[in-house]
Formats: C-alpha cells, structure tokens, sequence
C-alpha cells in the first residue's frame, strides 16, 4: 500500500467519524433533560419550558404538580398544569433507585392542543392527578404507552351544570364532555393514528363518571382516526373502562383487562356503565379482552347507537372475549345487566366466540331505545356454559 492510499483511508476515516460524532451531538442537542426536584413552583415551569422547546424531552425523578393549573387552552373551560402545543416526545426514565419518573398530583397534568402535531407521551407514572391524568383536544398523531395512572381523583367537570364529579386516566376529545348538535366540536381536530398500548390506569375517589380510557368525537372524511387501544390494564372505573364513542374512522380494542370490584351502582347518574363501551359511527373490533365486573346493573360489553346525533354503530365485531359477571350472590340485578348487550341503532354488528362466566340478569341482551332497534346483527360460537342467569329463558345459550 503506497503513502496516498494511507493517507486516503486515513482521511475517510476521520470525514466518518466526523459525521457520526455530529449525528449524535444532533441527537444530544435535540433532548431535553428535566430532573424533578419535588417542588411545584420549580418543576411546573421546567417541564413546561421544556415542552415548549419541541424534539425529545425527558423527565427524571420526582416531580410535584400540586399548584393549581395556570395554563389555559384554546378548547373553552380548559385549564391544565402543562400544556403541550407543538411536536414533542415526552418520555420518563428510571433513576438510580431503579425508580420510574414520577409526577404527583396536578389538576390535568398534561394536556395537549397541537394540530397537525405528532406527540408521544411514554413511561410515566402519575400519581392521583386531578379530573384527567391527559387530556389531548387536538393533534395530528398520537402515542399514549406504558404509562401509571394511579387513583385518578373526582372533580367538578368544567362547564358541567349536572354536579357530577369525573375522574377520567386518558381522555382523548375535540369537546369537554360529550357531543351533541349544539356542540359538535371540530373532529378533525384529532386525525391520523392514535396508540393508547401498555398503560395501567386506576381511578379513586368514587366519582359519579370514572373512566380509564375515553376517545370521543375524533376524525372527519379528510382525515379519519386510526386508533389502537391495547394492552392496557383498567381498574375500579364507576362509569366505563374504556369508552369509544363517535369517530370517523377505526378503533382498535384488542387485548385489554378490564376489572371493576366495587359496587357503584346509582353513582353514574342513570348512564349506562359497561366495562367496555362503543358507540356511534366508526368502525369498532373488540377482540381479546378480559372484562370482570361487579356492579349488578352493569354490563361486560356494550355496543349501541348514538342518541344524541342519531348516529348508528356499523358493523362493529366483538369477538373472542372472555366476560366475568362477578355480582355477588343475592344481588338484586338491574336492567342494565348483561355480559354482552347490544342497544339502538346497531347494524350489522358480529358476537361469535365470547366466553361469560359468572351471574348476571342475561348473559346476551339486545334490546331498541328511542332511536330505533338492532338490525342484521349476527351471533356464533359464544359459550355460556359456566354461567347462571336468574332471568329463565332470557339468557341466550350456544
């Protein structure tokens, strides 16, 4: 080998390690690290500088979110800890006592309004935040994965006259609440997919309205919402566990456990509680669950139609479920007691292959409401057999 190839090689050898030494000083200048201290005054304005700043953003510790909210978003009566208004990953880490990132307390610690943003928020463990754990109005993507909501404490919704408190792990809508005429909000607002994968929720406190999961109102023709709910662990929701209502687009319900022990029965202000709840339009697969709930007046699944726009449920698919009723002996069951009930506007919808064990008023109810009746719904396969049903006759058996 002669001088000049040496020096050749030499000299690409040095242009690559410059090249890889100025991609991952990139990467380093692009995140972000905030150490929590425990101090709400200090980690409140850290953390939202540093979302503020975009790219990569990782939390360290102990954070206190315990001052009440200060930021106010664009989505009428909503006033959050942090609020999230451009592209932005948020990650927790573990610290040197092996320690997952946590943040406690915070009325809404994270909410996010970013339109057209993608934004991730991962390993983070929340401790009994306030109304919502996270509440996203808008964005253009979006990642919600092996995140701790723990014991989810009631409050007053805004701009709610009927006093019921909510208490809600992650919250995904266009609205406060729930859509009607009036108020249809702007679906489009929230667009493109959504993963909510490997979260644990709980709520606490007993609310009137306690869900773990909710995507509501999300997507339009333009851009419709391609949402994954899986893998997620719900406990002790007084209203629904997870609840997916009105959108334009898919949504994914696969793989999730779903328990409630305790009786709310009358806490819910007359809706219907479920352990998983869909309706509206949408096209909706609920497959793989585990549903074991306790409230008499409860079911394990239910799909049904959307009252307040007269909108059906489409060709939704519940399968391979397995559905606990664990009432307790002597329980005086409700109407709404079913392992699997379909209700209204519900067209072309397929139960096959669901397993409900338990007690409960019937294992598969189908039943009109004011807006109309099931049609052309299809039922194989499901397997009743470890389960008892004080309603003789009423219980469907296959």
């Amino acid at each position: 080998m002669n001088m000049g190839e040496m020096n050749m090689k030499t000299l690409n050898r040095i242009v690559m390690a410059g090249i890889v030494a100025a991609f991952f000083a990139g990467i380093l200048a692009a995140q972000t690290l905030v150490v929590g201290t425990g101090n709400p005054d200090v980690d409140i304005s850290a953390v939202q500088a540093a979302v503020d700043k975009g790219g990569s953003v990782v939390l360290k510790g102990h954070f206190s979110f315990g001052n009440p909210p200060g930021r106010r978003g664009e989505l009428p009566d909503l006033m959050a800890t942090v609020l999230i208004s451009n592209e932005v990953t948020i990650s927790g880490t573990w610290d040197e006592q092996g320690q997952i990132t946590t943040i406690d307390g915070g009325e809404i610690p994270f909410a996010v309004e970013a339109r057209g943003a993608t934004v991730k928020i991962e390993r983070l463990r929340f401790i009994r935040p306030k109304l919502f754990a996270i509440f996203v109005a808008a964005a253009g993507g979006l990642a919600i994965e092996s995140c701790i909501v723990e014991d989810v404490q009631p409050r007053l919704l805004p701009g709610n006259s009927s006093g019921l408190t909510s208490a809600v792990g992650i919250y995904v809508s266009t609205v406060m609440g729930l859509p009607t005429l009036e108020r249809p909000g702007d679906l489009g607002n929230v667009s493109g997919k959504l993963s909510i994968l490997n979260n644990q929720v709980s709520i606490g406190g007993a609310p009137d309205h306690g869900i773990g999961i909710m995507i509501v109102n999300l997507g339009n023709r333009e851009t419709p919402v391609d949402a994954d709910i899986s893998g997620n662990t719900v406990r002790n929701a007084t209203l629904r566990g997870i609840n997916a209502l009105q959108i334009v687009g898919q949504a994914r319900i696969e793989r999730n456990i779903v328990e409630t022990s305790v009786l709310y029965a009358g806490r819910a202000g007359g809706s219907l509680i479920a352990g998983i709840h869909c309706g509206g339009s949408g096209s909706y697969l609920i497959a793989h669950n585990r549903t074991d709930v306790a409230d008499p007046n409860m079911a394990g699944i239910r799909i049904k139609g959307y009252p307040a726009l007269g909108a059906a449920i489409e060709h939704a698919t519940i399968t391979d479920n397995d559905v606990t009723m664990s009432a307790p002996e002597g329980a005086v069951f409700g109407m709404g007691s079913a392992g699997i009930e379909i209700i209204g506007l519900v067209r072309g919808a397929v139960v096959q292959r669901n397993r409900i064990l338990g007690r409960a008023r019937v294992g598969l109810s189908v039943a009109p409401d004011k807006t109309g009746s099931p049609t052309d719904n299809t039922f194989d396969g499901n397997d009743f057999q470890n389960f008892v049903s004080p309603a003789a006759g009423l219980s469907l058996k296959k």
